[in-house]
């Protein structure tokens, strides 16, 4: 059997190895994912025989037919007031950028022009030079927020070369990791179970802003990019958690430092074990405000309290009353309508 270069691995081997990185092989489609640290121990010697599905259910309505609308679906969300519910994670003068909702793999987004046109061709050379000045800014945003190892960046134009929407010219950032959904794995049994879209949608949103947000001219921007508002509910959704004195209270804020993605910042300053990030709690409009990210933890006994800061749970309805600024009260009915869109902030 060949080996591997560099790694004295044969290519069986590695792709056995590659299988246990994050699933174990009895799992099914519906089984959630092994909590890490819980998977159990990898034999190599040990033959894999079945082959697993590379589960992608959430592309299912896609493929199936299921999702087709009037009009061009990029226009149609462009169209729009309400970003967070679009997947838009930027607004430009001439383009935008979307998380798609049926991705191949985490973090698969597209940078599309606000033009209505088919190809490079006809589309304005202002344009042109805007979408790809986009991809720095956006392969520093998801390289930051999901770690990934490298990308697939490409655009197919027309209907023949594969385009899903052919009518309306769009570029493909897909993220990719050492063994993640290439032939390797999916030959070694590995399934594919992504974090949930709102949790992604939120994660780079916050790293998008960061970096496109200082180099544009029109930039409403009044905070430092690398700040991030924090709105941590417990498991009922019934309190959220404080800061400051009794005379003033706000919503946590904590600074990112310069490699460390806002949401995990957030959870630096939370110190809280067993805290998820469960979606976006910023502006509704992209490009309209400063980050703000919606957290859930189960159990507010695991909250330590903070010696440097005053930190206290308070009643949702209680909170409304007690927060400063206008502006928290909004973080607060956004970060909600993401956890929970059945209380009332109001």
């Amino acid at each position: 059997m060949e080996a591997i270069h560099g790694s004295g691995l044969t290519r069986s081997e590695k792709a056995r190895r590659l299988r246990r990185r994050c699933y174990d092989r009895g799992m099914t489609p519906t089984d959630p994912p092994v909590p890490e640290g819980t998977q159990p121990a990898f034999d190599p010697d040990v033959p894999s025989t079945d082959h697993q599905r590379l589960w992608t259910p959430w592309r299912m309505r896609y493929v199936g037919g299921g999702t087709k609308e009037s009009g061009c679906v990029f226009c149609s969300r462009l169209a729009g007031d309400d970003d967070v519910d679009a997947l838009i994670l930027h607004r430009g003068p001439r383009t935008f950028l979307i998380l798609n909702r049926y991705p191949y793999n985490t973090g698969h987004l597209m940078a599309i022009p606000n033009d209505h046109v088919p190809d490079f061709e006809t589309l304005d050379p202002s344009a042109v030079t805007e979408l790809a000045g986009l991809l720095p800014g956006v392969t520093r945003a998801l390289r930051r927020a999901l770690g990934c190892d490298g990308f697939n960046i490409g655009v197919n134009v027309g209907a023949v070369a594969g385009a899903g929407v052919a009518a309306h010219l769009h570029q493909h950032v897909v993220p990719r990791w050492l063994g993640d959904a290439n032939f390797m794995p999916i030959l070694a049994s590995t399934m594919v179970l992504p974090e949930l879209i709102p949790v992604t949608y939120a994660k780079l949103r916050a790293e998008v802003e960061r970096e496109l947000s200082t180099t544009r001219d029109d930039n409403p921007r009044s905070t430092d990019p690398a700040n991030v508002q924090i709105c941590l509910f417990d498991a009922d959704h019934t309190q959220v958690l404080l800061a400051g004195s009794s005379a003033r209270r706000h919503l946590p804020v904590t600074t990112a430092e310069v490699d460390e993605p806002l949401w995990r910042a957030a959870l630096r300053t939370l110190d809280a074990p067993g805290a998820e990030l469960a979606g976006w709690a910023g502006h509704r409009r992209a490009n309209g405000g400063p980050s703000a990210l919606a957290f859930r933890v189960a159990d507010r006994a695991t909250l330590p309290e903070a010696a440097h800061v005053q930190r206290q749970w308070v009643p949702i309805g209680t909170a409304q009353e007690l927060l400063a600024s206008e502006s928290d009260r909004v973080v607060l009915r956004n970060a909600l309508a993401q956890v929970d869109p059945s209380i009332d902030a109001v």
